[in-house]
């Protein structure tokens, strides 16, 4: 079945229809149908201009052209406006911007970290987390299922089992990682388990749920640098990008930077 253009949900306008209208992609057969309506109403004009008698209901087809043209020109400006808003987000400093793929991330990172002598690896983990706030004077806790992933050495994953929920997780155990001499990549839904450990050489990206990053001395805090150059001369947005491509590009250009920097 085709896909209603503007013009045919506008045409077919019902109370009903405002979220259709609202979530609609502007493409470019609805510029086209508004290029070719505008075409129409101009040589409408013409004619209503020529004419003695009957002006009147030319008038109201010229209204109703008008109307329609002026309801799709606020669309078209909306969908432009938003299209706008959304690569402008991958012009700011990384300091103000937002990653929608982590995932992408951490297996980018994954796969430039990872050799022969070390092995890293991703697992997400879910457990019991609770919330403490206080509304109107009365503390509440109310417990919901936290949900992190972690980017680290294979190894020193290999206690946490993502198969199934976990009875808890405490600080401590993700700080035991750090502890054994490698660096980590979180990020999740609780904050207490990604931001507030109490470590050192801590990183962030994004704002809301950041990538927290716990870097050392190691290959994953080189593939950091690597990416993190990437992204910082070439912005965030790492859609329609393959993964491979993307590990290729940081491997050519970013990563060998860093030995040629190692070597001076």
């Amino acid at each position: 079945m085709a896909k209603e253009s503007l013009k045919e949900i506008l045409l077919d306008s019902k109370p009903g229809n405002y979220d259709k209208i609202m979530n609609l992609s502007i493409t470019q057969d609805d510029i086209k149908d508004f290029n070719d309506l505008y075409c129409e109403l101009v040589s409408l004009e013409n004619e209503y201009q020529q004419m003695i008698l009957g002006r009147k209901e030319v008038a109201k087809d010229l209204v109703k052209k008008l109307e329609l043209l002026k309801r799709m020109s606020e669309l078209i400006a909306r969908g432009i406006e938003i299209r706008k808003e959304h690569y402008e987000h991958f012009t700011r400093d990384l300091k103000n911007t937002d990653i929608d793929e982590y995932y992408k991330v951490l297996e980018i990172l994954k796969q430039l970290a990872s050799n022969d002598a070390v092995q890293y690896e991703i697992k997400t983990i879910r457990y019991p987390a609770y919330d403490s706030s206080e509304r109107h004077g009365y503390r509440t806790t109310d417990e919901y299922t936290g949900e992190i992933t972690i980017l680290a050495e294979k190894e020193a994953l290999s206690k946490f089992d993502c198969s199934k929920k976990m009875p808890y997780l405490t600080q401590e155990m993700l700080v035991e990682i750090y502890q054994q001499g490698f660096s980590m990549i979180l990020v999740g839904n609780d904050e207490y388990m990604t931001e507030r450990l109490n470590l050192t050489n801590k990183q962030t990206l994004g704002s809301y749920h950041p990538i927290v990053f716990y870097l050392q001395d190691d290959e994953l805090s080189n593939a950091t640098e690597a990416f993190m150059r990437f992204i910082e001369e070439n912005g965030t947005d790492l859609n329609q990008i393959a993964t491979c491509d993307l590990v290729y590009t940081i491997k050519s250009k970013y990563q060998k930077q860093n030995k040629r920097k190692e070597l001076v």
